[in-house]
Formats: C-alpha cells, structure tokens, sequence
C-alpha cells in the first residue's frame, strides 16, 4: 500500500471514539514503516546519483537496504513496542506501535517480489504474495483496487470524526485522487 493509504486506513482503524486523540502518533506509526524507504531513495538517487532503473531494479534488492527496511516493518519489534507500552500504561505510545503493526500486516498481501522481512529478527522469510499493489504483472489492478476501496472507506469513516471543514476538503480530495488514479492506470489505459 502506499504511505497516504496506511494513514487514512490505521486512523479509520485506530483512531475511534476517545482514541482520535491520538490521532497524530497513529498517522506517525503508520508513516514509519515506509521513512527508511525515503531515505533510501534520497541516498540513492541525490547522494549516489542512480536512476530511477537502477534504484528499482537493484539497489532497493541489496540486502543491506533490505535489512534497514526490514528494521522498520518488524511485526516482532512492533509487537514488543506495543506490549511494553500497554504494560507501561503508555496509550499514545501504544497506538503508535499498533499503527506500525496494522501498517506491517496491511503490507503481507499487497507486495509480490517487493516486500519486506516481516518477521525480523526471527526470521528473514519473506512472504511472497501472489497479488501486488502495483504490479499489473501480479494482479495490480486487483491489489489497487483493494488498497483504493480501503481509501475510500476509511475516508468516509474519517469524514464522520472530523469537523473542520478544511480536513473534510483533505479527506474528499485524498478520496478522489486515489480514485482518479485507479481509473487512469487500470481502466483508461
């Protein structure tokens, strides 16, 4: 799934009733997973000067990478976060480490040849899917529109917490992008 995805889906999830709250380290839970992904395109693209081809094709396949990615999409790790939290009676911290998890297990389906060791530092096994968020080679369309249904499900979740007329506009635009892009790589083409 794609970063915008994982937030608006985690706070759907996790931010109901008194839990909104914490909406800011649910949504910060939900980002972590994918910051080492941005950093490593920064590094490779600006420091390093590689093209989107060899960043894609190789770079992101080279197992020091993979284990900084597998760093931060750890269900184990996140896992203990969130039980040291509870045990800590720390609820902020424990949604954080919640959305980190939910973030991790919404990735298992949606990612063929490009995802992550979900289980480190246990075990390096990755799973495999047979569908892809992306990848119309593996399903694709399938898995976008998942990840697009989710969107707009959680947006009309979201809709119903919100207030302010501004994050309203946000959740609609948000909705509809998502949406647009669908029909434009899956269907228009």
């Amino acid at each position: 799934m794609n970063t915008p995805a994982h937030i608006l889906v985690n706070l759907a999830v996790l931010g109901g009733g008194e839990r909104w709250a914490y909406a800011r380290p649910i949504a910060a839970g939900a980002v972590l997973c994918d910051l080492p992904m941005f950093l490593f395109f920064v590094w490779e693209r600006f420091v390093e000067g590689a093209s989107q081809a060899a960043i894609w094709g190789h770079a992101y396949f080279e197992s020091g990478w993979q284990r900084f990615f597998d760093v931060f999409n750890s269900i184990p790790l996140a896992l203990l976060g969130l039980l040291g939290a509870l045990a800590g009676r720390r609820p902020g911290v424990a949604l954080f480490f919640a959305s980190v998890l939910l973030h991790s297990v919404l990735d298992l389906p949606l990612h063929h040849d490009d995802g992550h060791g979900h289980f480190w530092p246990i075990s390096t096994w990755r799973f495999v899917s047979p569908v892809s968020y992306w990848d119309p080679a593996h399903h694709g369309a399938w898995g976008a529109l998942l990840e697009t249904s989710a969107v707009v499900v959680s947006c009309a979740v979201l809709w119903q917490r919100v207030e302010r007329v501004w994050l309203r506009a946000a959740l609609a635009a948000l909705g509809s992008v998502q949406s647009l892009g669908w029909l434009l790589l899956y269907v228009v083409r």
